[in-house]
């Protein structure tokens, strides 16, 4: 459902090929329209004058809503510190920024019926679990382990529609059971059938990203459900735990059956990762930031570009900008698995380690006040390599709780059994990720309560 705000009535004044061009070469070009508004300096000095009207998008006053106000609009994004404009917030969230602009433009190619664009509340939605960029209007895009969607839904079959810059795969959950895997090779955006022949009555679908950032993005273009109609979506859970880590938290491989296997995407699965088994045997909702080979002062084989400490601050792991909004978030608890990568060529230098790895966990304090972080180390080392980075980690924690910081904990999984399997590349087992989870989840009861 759209809603129109008052009775002032949109208008485009150009349509198909035309405004496609017309858009184009707007940017390009200075404002000029007759009486109308001309800068966003314009907008602040006549805002009370615009809003009085309340033609949602006509940035320039001429009564239409056209490129030359998504060129305007464009301009006021621009320029720092302005105003809110209420006839600008074109989906009533009381701000004015990218996902407004985006929604303009969408609206001009005809892909939206009129403006402001709000879906009514009580209509049919989905939860979304994860980091998502909700900046297109066609559908949010996620990159980040453990990403899941979630629906309620009412009829015989439901299928979705994922478009996918990598091969992708997912875990499909229906009431609970876990079904086949599905596959969303690079460039696939026709829809996929997740269940039929359903009983009448209300379901419950859940779809969750296995495969890790570098992968690539998905877009989610949304669920099809076959004689029937979605419904109100799933309530969040009330506990939040959010992972950051290396391969380790992505589950590379966990589903291998050879350690002398290499990596194969469909044998990834991260909600078969400690993180994801830890939060459901909690009850909580995860967020999973995590790359393989990634380190806290180098990578794997010593290369220091694009540090996990930077791209943690993403909400896309291939784009700093937008960045992810920590306040749209809230985690009680924070798992740091970090540093195994920064030995993978020796044991690197203690006051670098300590310095980053220090500061990387008070980013994560200030972002999170009240959080309880967990400072993991394993289960892969073993060795001086172990001993260094117990050493490391355990010196950065001690000097926070020596500091007053008593809700940040050191806590070791063992290093990996040979009887519990390997996955490939000598990555944890599934078995070793249970056990992994238990330890963790045990850890969480006793401090949080939960």
């Amino acid at each position: 459902m759209i809603h129109m705000r008052n009775t002032a009535k949109m208008s485009r004044s150009l349509t198909g090929g035309m405004m496609i061009v017309m858009l184009l070469a707007v940017l390009m070009l200075p404002i000029a329209a007759g009486n109308a508004y001309e800068s966003p300096s314009d907008i602040e000095a006549n805002s009370t004058l615009a809003v009085s009207g309340l033609i949602y998008g006509d940035c320039n006053n001429d009564t239409n809503v056209d490129a030359l106000d998504f060129a305007l609009f464009k301009k006021y994004l621009m320029e720092p510190e302005q105003p809110y404009m209420e006839y600008m917030d074109l989906n009533i969230d009381r701000t004015v920024d990218s996902v407004d602009y985006a929604i303009l433009k969408k609206f001009l190619l005809g892909g939206i019926a009129s403006l402001p664009y709000v879906p009514d509340p009580v209509n049919p939605g989905v939860l979304l679990v994860g980091r998502f960029d909700t900046s297109d209007p066609a559908g949010p895009k996620f990159a980040w382990s453990t990403s899941a969607i979630k629906a309620n839904f009412q009829g015989a079959g439901i299928s979705v529609t994922l478009k996918s810059t990598g091969d992708n795969w997912f875990n499909v959950i229906l009431d609970g059971r876990v079904l086949a895997p599905v596959n969303v090779p690079a460039g696939a955006s026709s829809p996929v059938v997740l269940a039929s022949g359903l009983t009448n009555g209300s379901h419950i679908i859940e779809l969750v990203r296995r495969t890790e950032a570098w992968l690539g993005e998905v877009q989610f273009l949304g669920f099809n459900v076959s004689g029937g109609s979605l419904l109100a979506p799933p309530a969040p859970s009330a506990r939040r735990i959010e992972f950051i880590g290396d391969s380790i938290t992505c589950g590379y491989g966990n589903e291998g059956t050879s350690q002398y296997q290499s990596f194969t995407s469909k044998n990834e699965n991260a909600y078969l990762a400690y993180g994801a088994m830890t939060a459901r045997l909690l009850d909580a909702d995860p967020v999973t930031v995590c790359w393989s080979g990634k380190g806290v002062v180098r990578n794997y084989g010593g290369d220091t570009s694009e540090l996990m400490p930077a791209l943690y601050q993403r909400i896309l792991p291939y784009s700093a900008i937008p960045a992810w909004d920590t306040g749209k978030w809230t985690p009680q608890v924070a798992v740091i698995n970090l540093g195994t990568n920064d030995f993978s060529v020796g044991i690197p230098d203690k006051a670098a380690f300590t310095a980053a790895y220090s500061a990387f966990a008070g980013k994560i304090r200030s972002q999170y006040p009240q959080a309880h972080i967990y400072c993991a180390m394993g289960p892969m080392l073993n060795g001086d390599n172990l001993t260094s980075a117990r050493d490391f980690i355990n010196t950065v924690v001690t000097q926070k709780n020596s500091a007053g910081d008593g809700k940040i904990h050191y806590i070791e999984f063992p290093m990996q059994d040979a009887s519990n399997g390997y996955g490939e590349d000598w990555h944890p087992s599934v078995k070793t990720h249970e056990l992994m989870a238990n330890q963790l989840a045990a850890a969480i009861r006793k401090d949080l309560g939960w």
